[in-house]
């Protein structure tokens, strides 16, 4: 019976080479500088000071930093800040809804019919990124006004009164953030159909597949992270928006922005203003943890 030996390595070869030493690690601390010192300063320092400041006394308008949770006691058992939560909360999700809903329709449209011009339709749509935030909403006012674009079309179908309705609601809002948030959830959307390979489609037409069960089985299960992503971003943007409601909102779409502005401005209670804001920012923060949920990735097989 043989027995198998492992070969020894030959000497007459010379040694073994090692493995060649890493790169010196500083160059690469170096070039990450900029991102961490951006993040600590304008991310991390800023959500500190928004914790300090919304568990610190206020007397009289004076900031006194004393440990105390009756900044969210009085938040969260004030009727006005649950009415303003229920609302802020219900126009985000429709606003956000919407806008992800267009903004996909729009994507597809530019992936799969505009061929070598798909960059080009991506810019048309993205163009409205280039005007002032500000600029956008307050057309969309001018739109929504008693002798704008909606009202003029209402009375030209003898519903005068309707037009009444449009500035200063819930609805003027919602519509105003929808079409601010559009851009933000195609760019998202634009990019996970972009980077649907060809071939699977291909196949699936191959297959005796019609366009709905391509859809179904291979188009939004690899672009349903990119709409979630998209609403998820929506969400964020439309949430703690302050500057819509107060151009277009009215009493009727007031949000959680205005009242955040309110509390730091004639209030003067930068501790009550920081609870809310920081409010703001934990349903945000949940609402993307609920939205990650569904962001796997799915592929056709599954």
């Amino acid at each position: 019976m043989t027995t198998l030996t492992r070969p020894r390595p030959d000497k007459r070869l010379g040694p073994v080479p090692s493995r060649p030493a890493p790169r010196d690690g500083w160059k690469h601390k170096l070039l990450a500088a900029p991102a961490i010192i951006w993040v600590i300063v304008l991310v991390l320092l800023p959500n500190l000071f928004l914790v300090l400041y919304s568990v610190w006394s206020n007397d009289f308008g004076t900031v006194t930093p004393e440990f105390t949770l009756e900044n969210f006691q009085a938040t969260f058992s004030s009727s006005v800040f649950q009415s303003l939560f229920g609302r802020s909360l219900f126009i985000a999700i429709t606003s956000s809804l919407i806008a992800t809903v267009i903004a996909y329709g729009a994507a597809y449209v530019v992936v799969r019919t505009f061929g070598r011009y798909k960059t080009l339709g991506a810019l048309l749509i993205l163009v409205p990124l280039w005007v002032s935030y500000l600029m956008r909403v307050f057309a969309w006012k001018i739109i929504l006004g008693e002798e704008g674009v909606l009202a003029g079309f209402a009375g030209t179908l003898g519903m005068s009164e309707a037009s009444k309705a449009f500035l200063y609601s819930q609805t003027s809002v919602i519509i105003t953030l929808t079409y601010v948030a559009i851009p933000y959830a195609f760019l998202s959307v634009y990019t996970s159909l972009d980077r649907i390979p060809g071939h699977l489609l291909q196949a699936s037409a191959d297959c005796g597949a019609n366009a709905w069960t391509t859809f179904r089985r291979i188009v939004w299960p690899l672009s349903r992270p990119g709409a979630a992503v998209g609403f998820g971003i929506a969400f964020v943007l439309t949430f703690g928006d302050y500057v819509t409601p107060a151009m277009v909102g009215g009493l009727e779409g007031t949000m959680l922005g205005s009242l955040v502005l309110q509390q730091f401005g004639a209030a003067n209670n930068w501790p009550m203003g920081a609870a809310i804001g920081l409010t703001i920012v934990a349903t945000g923060l949940v609402v993307l943890a609920i939205v990650s949920l569904f962001t796997r990735l799915e592929t056709p097989l599954d």
